[in-house]
């Protein structure tokens, strides 16, 4: 399979990933968030789906899970990639689904809510990126 922009995609891998992974973070292309996918649970703490700020190295994201999450320890699995296609595409080929599977009914509502962010965003980077900002300089200011 291949992306909107012709990026040849592993499937299997990527399903792979989203069906083992404890913590899976998944990057974009036009704007520096993350989703992050915490799929532990335990007696008081239930799913975690959200959009956080990139961190520098896997040391500062145990850091920020120890902040956020501290009634786990560490994952056994985790896993980190970029999406080279659009949010839109992510979504309309329904490519997490494999994800969708593992979460419960109100991890499932996180998503759908980072998700619909994460279109904002990219739809505000695109914008941006059409009309020029200091993040997007238009050539025609350059």
């Amino acid at each position: 399979m291949r992306t909107e922009n012709g990026i040849p995609i592993d499937i299997e891998a990527m399903e792979k990933l989203l069906t083992q992974g404890d913590m899976i973070t998944i990057g974009f292309t036009l704007f520096p968030l993350r989703l992050l996918v915490d799929t532990r649970t335990n007696e008081t703490d239930g799913q975690w789906v959200g959009l956080v700020e990139p961190v520098a190295s896997v040391q500062e994201r145990y850091l920020w899970l120890g902040r956020h999450r501290g009634s786990f320890g560490s994952p056994q699995a985790f896993s980190f990639f970029i999406w080279p296609g659009t949010v839109r595409g992510l979504i309309d080929r329904d490519l997490l689904r494999a994800l969708r599977h593992r979460l419960s009914p109100g991890a499932c509502e996180a998503l759908d809510t980072a998700l619909d962010q994460a279109l904002e965003l990219e739809r505000q980077a695109i914008a941006d990126a059409v009309r020029g900002t200091e993040a997007w300089p238009a050539i025609w200011q350059a």
